[in-house]
């Protein structure tokens, strides 16, 4: 060993540790658990000190680097690629030893064989690229080599030669770009080979053939990169005179893999400014590629900007595109427009973006997805936007694109999202649009295409040249056009003045009526008359002239003219074609609709974004689906199949996203242990059940108890998070930030990973700020138009059920709810107290965890003996893999449904856009936004509108106004302004270099076409109307802007505020910002509202996004409410009084930014209307531009700008006023005047103390705030309130007496003492005896709450009851009877009715079942065991209860070996012996194994576990040939022919208990083993016959399932439904739906005692019926009417003691229903009995006497019937039968109710003859007619309803105390017994 080898090694163990305990990387045992106190050990240390690195040396020495080599390269690439390894800083160490430089090369050669992770790869490249190592450490490692002598050490060299050959080859081949850094050291190693070569023997063939072949490769790649750069040098010029390679309407719509990928760049053409094209192939051709390019060129250069930022490592911002990481698709979503998927993406490093305005993933934004650095690719668009789940990292898309249907989504994969800020939908249609139009399709191709200035005339008025306009409609300015039909025009003559007569047929060539009766200007005039008569019309407008105000002119003439432009010129008959009006925004549509519904009452429908108008609304499309479906105007076909496809998308909708909503929990949140069960197998037991043994630490929390068990599992307790868990938490998030493709390019878009955490919530305070109207509002509104929504979907409605149905799954589903974590009181359940940056570090870790791809596979799985001593890394990785098993589950339920859901969709949409086109052909006026007429540009083209109006058409590109154009146009006016806003590309080189952002209105204009430019303006006031005219010179006043008043408060109208404050800039809106000027605007702003102004009389304007958010900060809505704050963009067209406008640009640059471009500074100073302020660094603009140079110019000539503004106070403007300069001038002006008091004399008397003020100078709404000194009472009392307040009643306290009780209280003055309430005690004494509670003032007591003795006289207990309750209260004493099964009755006197209805036992049962699990059901008869049952196989669990029988295992058994072999079922017993020979396999640490073939092996091993394995418990384990065999249910090793002996030896008991074999050392039973399969069997076998005989006969259990619900139908109404939905719920409890389709299976896992118990209820249920119905039929004496009373009463308690719900009835319980049915029995014969003596007035001997009264004692003192007195009450009843008949009717009571039953007849119709024979009378009961007894032959009945005076009513039969018929009691009443 040389000296450089020892040295290297002696301080790599100094500084290595030994590699004991070191780094996370080196833990030494793997298998030692870490204790959390150990963490703790050594803090005192500054924060400084442990937040330090650590040397290089120590994470990555000589052993740790010798332990790698031998690894596997993903292991090795893992370790060092991420940047903590400490890689870099031993890269760039110069004073590394030779075996050092041959270790990392080794290591790094081996890691770069790594397939798996490309992108790591490219990482650990990256960071050899990037050090000293390859071009100074290397290079001289090698010259080294030369100088080498020892043949031994020459022979090493070759090792690190092939490894460094291996990694210049990878570099080139992975990042040829960095072809050119590796030059010099192949270059020296070339210069070493020929020299080795040469003098040694050590360069083999194969060394030298690799180094050949890497310089062939380096070659290859550095002419390559020649070859690209020439052809971009050669592409960059542009193709303006080249033919195209291919048919423009051949090309994809969408991007291709080509179009990233095409480095040789894109075929363009530009835009031709002047002269035409060649013909129309060549004109769409170029519009085609230039906007298509447009879209797909930010994405293309922002993916090769990431690509390049990745193999360089070099950070690269990119303004084309944003780069999202961690993304992953979650699940389809069935949203109303289609089926979207939603994807999560990390937000860790986006802290501080703010999602709201933002506009980063906005609606309609195209994203790109790829998991392979971009070398495939999927499209999507974004489908919804919620800035709350942005935040989380959720998003909805639309994937899009040929592939739509047939992409393979990998859900288990990670994506890197790119976003465009390109709105693809808009593109798509239009360039569709233009790949449709063909040869003759495309009207005014002469002027289009050619240029030809040559106008004619429309070709509706060119076809009859005897047509004539009537302009009647301009001249009467108020007329209403009410209609456009020809036949309803002809009577509207008389509508309209005598002076519009001139005006009714103008001859299109002839003399028009002048502009004056046209109400026009000159400029208007000459517009609107070359409107009318040319077919291509362009109309400038210049700001305030009235573009829109001409618009409409020309729209009520042509709507007057309706006929002229809709009639076929073959037929003559109308041919209705509407007209079509496209503005470029909502606002200027808006606008436009508006101002027509002003002169037209036909019809209008309007399509476009979301409108702010509510007077549009029902203009909209929606509105007017809505209208023609409930009017059924939609045509039938229609009609039926929206109805057919929108039911289909329902059913399937809500489908998908009940599943759904399921895996998004699954992939967001920690699922509870009892949802992944089935996925679990044999974990789930331990995890659940065996976490006690983990936890049980003596303080066994309710929360430990309750919460799931896969959070202590998981380790997922919050109390320990402490620096060192936070410290260990980031390095852990380093390590898996190795996993993202290069986690440097993180830096790639804004630099979102430098940013700090941004801990406070940005919008905290939006409530309280102004609103505005941002950028990202503005493009959301533009790009969500009229979607095809149905009104079968309320889409809040859908979105609120989707929400709801979430709650409802992660109530039920979820552990951990980590989405709302950092929430107050979340998961308040499980006692966790956290601060919110120990929530957010848990929630980073979680959602790290829960992200990770890294999951077990089934052979680690299969390995697995005990779950919970796995590392915490292992077990997030099982949980994964259970997750993903349930997700994949969930996925396959859905897939075939996710299809067919996009099918109907499809259709859906296609019905809806044919009811669409139906509605808008029969529209008059169509108005569009530009994104409208995009999206329904197939239907424009059908319908083929004849007139078409698009207002703002400057602002338009080319290529959306053309396909709006179909080739029945007629008649095309544009109307716009180009030196105000222009078309706005994405790409600003295709505006520059290549004219896309030329408008066709623009185009026109220099292709020399007829222009009409309005000149008098109407808005602007002539100090900022002349700031105009260095824009428009023959722009003129109009007299009405001459009257405007002064701006109050300053000395001039228009200001221009000079500063030199710097800007700000904002990285994520790519905005700027100036906090100087946002604090002036917001100043000013309050200044101008001080002075009277409305807050809607003043806009503030900008032109940045970031500035708009800096003013909105500074101006609070209680103030502001009611400013207007937008970007100029958003504010063309419209105007307002006062304009402050703020410039932003103030740099040492000089750079202005937008301000150079003077349309946009056009619009910022044309808006204001009477006063115009802007502040700037007017300066830097003056530099910067040469229309600010002039502006500047003319404001310093007018004497309009300076570094302040002059302020002057309205009310003393002889001060002179001040200059405001900074924000903090305003304050001198505290109320819009001046810092002078107001000293005004107020109505009260008082001097106003408000500084000066403007507002309210006659001090009408001012209030005085001093105190007021009035006297308000006859007490001589002060009003003690301010002086504007009224003074109201005196409320000094002053003591009176209260008249009603005399006492004296302290009461307000102004009030009445009788009116007062006394607040004394009450002193009255209640009825009960007590004191009432309530004070002297209130109601008394109702319910008195003093507790009083009570004695109950039924049972003479005694107890303490709240008075109120005394008459209700049952007896509270305990029963203390003895139960059956001889414990103590736990209930009341009162709950167990006095001894006669127990209560049931509540003592535990406590007794072991057969499954071996305790009993919990109480005492008496063991229903089934309700626990999971623990059986399983090596095939797979019993997911039934425990109580329930098996169901087999039919799969093949899988005990086999070589030389034995099963062929039975797994449930069979095996057919072949053990095998005892020794397992030849090897364990993992290359010792054999001490198993037997066959079965498992072993985890322990002879040599390296041996005090484990020959520790002695049977013997024989030391033995040296002793072979041993594992437990699979608990992991022992056991010595193989003991455990035979064991497993094999019979109970010597006769009856042995049938219970599992335990495991000899821990006694767990042994229940999956294949060696002992067939004991384990036989156990099983023996259990399923015992649990078979504990639920019942298998015949006996179907004859119940037959006869109980019969039974149940018998019953009371109510009695059945309870009773039948208790029977229901038992089957529903086994899963059976219902009784009349009950599998085989299914029937054993009924229980015959619990059907038993439900056919039992019925039948006493039943008995209870038929006794009260004989208690209807029963007459008992007055005397005893109050025992059978109370004898019903408790009857019905019976009934609802027995309906109670019950599994069995115990034997105390059968035994006390049994008694009191026999008591009641017993005492309804006993009644009857008696009153037949006392009717009778029999005279009874003494000894039956006194019988009678014990028995009625017996029955009736409330007690228990027990057997003693049941006999003595049979023996008293029998007596009675053998004296008293059972009526004295010579029937027995029976046959008397039998025959009442009979008869039908009510009470009062049995009479009796004088010898006592019974008779009825029927119908009214009344005596008609006398007849005879068919006993006696006596005479009976009556006459006149008159009974004979010697018969009699026979109340024995019925009861009755009077006949039914009443006037019979008049004249024979004595013959009535009345009592």
């Amino acid at each position: 060993m040389d000296d450089d080898q020892e040295g290297a090694r002696q301080r790599d163990r100094r500084g290595d540790g030994g590699g004991r305990g070191g780094g996370r990387g080196d833990r030494g045992d793997g298998n030692r658990r870490v204790r959390r106190g150990d963490l703790n050990r050594g803090r005192g240390r500054d924060d400084r000190q442990a937040r330090a690195p650590r040397p290089w040396r120590t994470r990555l020495g000589f052993k740790r680097l010798n332990e790698l080599q031998h690894k596997e390269p993903s292991d090795i690439l893992i370790t060092i690629a991420h940047s903590d390894s400490g890689l870099q800083e031993g890269l760039n160490d110069a004073t590394l030893s030779n075996d050092f430089i041959s270790l990392f090369l080794r290591c790094i050669a081996k890691a770069c064989r790594c397939q798996s992770s490309p992108a790591k790869v490219i990482q650990l490249l990256t960071c050899i690229l990037n050090s000293t190592f390859i071009n100074c450490t290397l290079p001289t490692f090698m010259s080294r080599m030369i100088l080498e002598k020892s043949p031994v050490r020459q022979l090493e060299f070759r090792a690190p030669l092939h490894d460094t050959i291996f990694i210049m080859s990878e570099i080139a081949r992975r990042s040829p770009s960095s072809i050119t850094s590796v030059f010099g050291v192949m270059g020296v190693m070339q210069s070493v080979l020929n020299t080795l070569r040469a003098t040694t023997d050590i360069i083999e063939d194969d060394l030298w053939k690799d180094f050949n072949e890497c310089c062939m490769l380096r070659d290859h790649m550095l002419a390559e990169a020649q070859v690209k750069s020439r052809k971009r040098e050669q592409t960059s010029s542009r193709h303006d005179d080249d033919k195209p390679p291919d048919n423009f309407r051949e090309i994809s719509v969408f991007p291709e893999k080509s179009d990233v990928q095409n480095e040789e760049g894109p075929f363009l053409r530009r835009n031709k400014i002047k002269g035409g094209f060649q013909n129309l192939d060549h004109y769409l051709d170029v519009q085609f590629r230039l906007l298509r390019e447009d879209f797909v060129g930010p994405l293309r250069d922002g993916i090769n900007g990431y690509i390049a930022a990745v193999q360089t490592g070099k950070s690269k911002r990119s303004q084309e595109m944003r780069v999202y990481y961690d993304v992953q698709v979650i699940c389809p979503i069935g949203a109303s427009n289609g089926l979207c998927h939603r994807i999560s993406f990390d937000v860790s490093r986006m802290q501080r973006v703010n999602w709201e305005s933002s506009k980063r993933l906005i609606f309609g934004s195209l994203v790109c997805f790829s998991s392979d650095n971009f070398r495939t690719l999927l499209f999507a668009t974004v489908a919804e936007r919620d800035p709350k789940k942005l935040k989380e990292g959720i998003l909805d898309v639309k994937f899009e694109g040929v592939s739509n249907r047939t992409v393979n989504l990998h859900f288990n994969k990670k994506y890197v999202m790119a976003e465009t800020v390109a709105y693809f939908e808009a593109y798509r249609h239009v360039l569709k649009g233009l790949q449709k139009i063909d040869e003759g399709d495309l009207p005014f191709e002469k002027y289009i295409i050619k240029c030809n200035t040559k106008m004619q005339a429309p070709l509706y008025l060119r076809q009859n040249d005897r047509l004539t306009l009537d302009m009647r409609p301009l001249v009467d300015e108020g007329f209403i056009i009410s209609s456009v039909r020809q036949h309803e025009l002809r009577n509207l003559n008389k509508e309209f003045s005598e002076r519009a007569a001139v005006a009714k047929s103008v001859e299109v060539n002839g003399v028009w009526p002048s502009a004056e009766l046209l109400h026009l200007d000159q400029s208007q005039y000459k517009a609107v008359k070359r409107a009318l008569t040319s077919e291509f019309v362009l109309t400038q407008g210049p700001p305030g002239t009235g573009k829109t105000y001409i618009g409409l002119k020309i729209v009520k003439a042509l709507l007057h003219n309706h006929s002229i432009w809709n009639t076929n010129p073959d037929t003559h008959q109308e041919d209705h074609r509407p007209m079509l009006v496209v503005c470029y925004t909502n606002h200027a549509l808006d606008q436009f609709i508006e101002g027509i519904c002003d002169f037209f009452k036909g019809s209008i429908l309007r399509v476009g974004g979301r409108s702010t108008s509510e007077a549009m609304k029902k203009y909209n499309l929606n509105s007017m689906r809505s209208r023609i479906r409930e009017l059924r105007e939609v045509p039938d076909e229609i009609h039926r199949g929206r109805m057919n496809a929108r039911n289909q998308m329902k059913d399937l909708q809500h489908e998908i996203n009940r599943i759904s909503s399921s895996l998004e929990i699954a992939s967001r949140e920690v699922l509870n242990e009892d949802v992944l069960e089935s996925f679990m197998g044999r974990f789930y037991a331990d995890i659940s059940e065996t976490r006690a043994a983990y936890f049980d630490d003596g303080f066994q929390t309710q929360q430990r108890k309750t919460r799931a068990a896969i959070l202590d599992w998981l380790n997922i307790d919050t109390l320990t998070i402490g620096e060192e868990e936070q410290n260990l938490d980031l390095r852990e998030g380093l390590d898996a930030a190795a996993e993202v493709p290069n986690q440097d390019h993180a830096q790639f878009h804004a630099g979102d990973a430098q940013q700090p955490e941004h801990q406070d919530d940005p919008n905290d305070e939006d409530d309280e700020l102004v609103d505005v109207l941002d950028e990202v509002d503005a493009m959301v509104a533009q790009r969500e138009i009229d979607e095809y929504l149905d009104d079968g979907y309320d889409v809040e409605m859908e979105k609120a059920e989707v929400v709801m149905l979430k709650m409802q799954l992660s109530k039920n589903s979820v552990a951990l709810n980590v989405t709302n974590l950092e929430e107050k009181d979340t998961n308040h359940d499980d006692g966790w107290q956290m601060t919110k940056k120990q929530k957010k570090a848990l929630k980073r870790r979680l959602r790290r965890e829960l992200g990770s791809e890294d999951r077990m596979d089934e052979a680690e799985i299969e390995r697995i003996y005990d779950v919970w001593e796995l590392s915490q890394k292992d077990k997030w990785r099982l949980y994964r893999y259970w997750v993903n098993k349930f997700s994949e589950k969930m996925r396959d339920k859905i897939r075939l449904t996710v299809r067919e859901y996009q099918s109907i969709c499809d259709q859906h949409q296609e019905v809806l856009m044919q009811e669409d086109k139906g509605i808008i052909r029969k529209a008059t006026v169509v108005g569009m936004t530009t994104t409208g007429a995009a999206k329904y540009q197939a239907v424009l083209q059908e319908i083929g509108p004849r007139v078409i109006v698009v207002e703002e058409a400057a602002e338009v590109l080319e290529a959306h106004v053309i396909t709006t154009l179909s080739r029945d146009c007629q008649h095309l006016i544009l109307i716009g302004d180009h030196k105000q806003l222009r078309p706005n590309p994405t790409v600003y080189k295709l505006a520059k270099e290549y004219n896309l952002d030329l408008s066709l209105f623009e185009r026109m204009i220099k292709n020399d076409i007829d222009l009409d430019c309005l000149e008098l303006q109407h808005r602007m006031r002539p100090e900022i109307s002349k700031i105009m005219t260095l824009i428009y010179p023959e722009l003129k006043d109009h007299d009405i802007v001459r009257t405007y008043d002064n701006i109050k408060g300053t000395a001039t109208n228009a200001f221009f505020i000079n500063h030199s404050f710097r800007e700000q800039e904002d990285v994520d809106l790519k905005s700027h910002s100036n906090i100087h000027e946002a604090k002036y605007i917001a100043g000013l702003c309050k200044y101008f509202l001080l002075q009277g102004y409305e807050p809607d009389q003043i806009t503030i304007l900008t032109l940045y996004s970031g500035q708009l958010f800096t003013i909105r900060k500074e101006m609070p809505k209680q103030i502001f409410s009611g400013v207007r704050i937008t970007v100029v963009d958003n504010f063309q067209g419209e105007e307002n009084d006062i304009v402050l406008l703020s410039l932003v640009r103030s740099n040492s640059d000089g750079k202005i930014g937008f301000l150079k471009i003077d349309n946009r500074v056009c619009v910022a100073l044309s808006r204001a209307k009477k006063g115009m302020f802007v502040i700037g660094n007017m300066d830097i603009m003056a530099q910067g531009s040469r229309l600010w140079k002039h502006i500047v110019s003319h404001a310093q000539k007018e004497r309009m700008i300076g570094e302040g503004l002059k302020l002057i106070c309205q009310n003393h403007p002889e001060d002179g006023g001040m200059i405001a300069r900074v924000s903090e001038d305003f304050q001198k002006a505290p109320e819009g005047g001046c810092m002078k008091p107001c000293q005004f004399r107020l109505e009260c008397g008082h001097t106003c103390s408000m500084v000066c003020h403007v507002l309210d100078q006659k001090h009408e709404k001012i209030q005085c705030r001093k105190r007021c000194e009035r006297i308000i009472c006859d007490n001589k009392h002060k009003c003690n309130k301010l002086c504007y307040q009224k003074c109201g009643e005196c409320h000094v306290l002053v003591q009176k007496k209260i008249p009603q009780c005399g006492h004296k209280q302290d009461i307000p003055c102004h009030i009445d003492p009788a009116y007062f309430r006394c607040k004394e005690r009450c002193s009255k004494i209640l009825l009960c005896g007590h004191r009432c509670a309530e004070t002297c003032g209130e109601d008394h007591t109702t319910k008195c709450q003093e507790y009083v003795q009570k004695i109950w006289p039924s049972c003479r207990h005694v107890g303490m009851v709240k008075c109120f309750q005394k008459d209700i209260t049952k007896c509270v004493e305990g029963c203390q009877d003895v139960l059956e099964c001889d414990h103590l009755c736990a209930g009341s006197c009162g709950s167990c009715s006095h001894g006669r209805l127990h209560k049931a036992c509540t003592k535990q049962c406590g007794r072991t079942l057969i499954c071996g699990h305790l009993c919990t059901d109480r005492c008496s008869r063991c229903p089934p065991c309700v626990k999971r049952c623990e059986n399983r196989c090596i095939h797979s669990r019993c997911n039934n209860r425990c109580g329930e029988p098996c169901v087999p295992c039919n799969e093949p058994c899988e005990w086999t070996c070589k030389h034995f072999t099963c062929t039975k079922l797994c449930c069979e017993p095996c057919e072949r012996p053990r095998c005892n020979k020794s397992c030849k396999n090897k364990l993992k640490c290359g010792h054999k194994c001490i198993g037997m073939c066959g079965e498992k092996c072993p985890s322990l091993c002879r040599v390296c576990n041996r005090d484990i394995v020959t520790e002695i418990f049977f013997g024989d384990e030391d033995e040296p040939d002793a072979r041993f065999i594992q437990l699979e249910d608990c992991g022992h090793v056991i010595e193989v022919n003991a455990m035979d002996t064991y497993m094999d030896q019979d109970s010597s008991d006769e009856i042995s208990e049938i219970i599992f074999k335990g495991c000899p050392k821990c006694k767990t039973p042994i229940r999956k083993n294949l060696r002992y399969g067939n004991a384990i069997k036989q156990t099983l076998h023996n259990i399923e016959q015992v649990k078979r005989k504990l639920l019942g006969d298998e015949q006996r259990i179907k004859d119940l399932l037959e006869e109980t619900p019969y039974e149940i139908e018998q019953l009371e109404e109510r009695d059945k439904i309870l009773l039948m939905k208790r029977f229901e719920e038992i089957l529903q409890e086994k899963d059976i739906s219902s009784r009349h389709r009950i599998k085989p299976h299914s029937v054993m896992k009924l229980s015959e005692e619990t059907l038993l118990t439900v056919k039992n209820q019925a039948t006493f249920l039943e008995r209870i019926k038929e006794m009260k119905k004989k208690n209807r039929a029963v007459v008992v004496s007055s005397e005893s009417n109050d025992i059978f009373e109370e004898a019903k009463e408790h009857l019905e308690q019976l009934r609802l003691w027995i309906l109670n719900p019950r599994s069995y009835f115990t034997q105390q319980e059968s035994l006390d229903v049994t008694d009191e049915i026999c008591r009641l029995r017993d005492l309804r014969n006993f009644l009857l009995y008696k009153t037949q003596v006392s009717n009778r007035k029999m005279i009874l001997d003494g000894d039956l006497v006194r019988r009678m009264r014990v028995a009625e004692v017996m029955l009736t003192d409330g007690k228990k019937f027990t057997e003693e007195k049941q006999k003595k009450v049979k023996r008293t009843l029998q007596m009675l039968k053998d004296v008293v008949p059972g009526t004295g009717l010579g029937i027995s009571e029976e046959e008397r109710i039998q025959i009442i039953q009979a008869m039908g007849m009510g009470n009062g119709h049995w009479f009796k003859c004088p010898n006592g024979h019974v008779y009825a009378i029927g119908d009214c009961g009344g005596a008609t007619i006398e007849g005879r007894c068919p006993e006696c032959n006596a005479t009976i009945g009556g006459s006149r309803h008159t009974l004979r005076s010697d018969n009699a009513l026979a109340p024995e039969m019925d009861g009755a105390a009077v006949p039914a018929w009443p006037t019979a009691l008049v004249h024979n009443i004595e013959n009535f017994h009345i009592n």
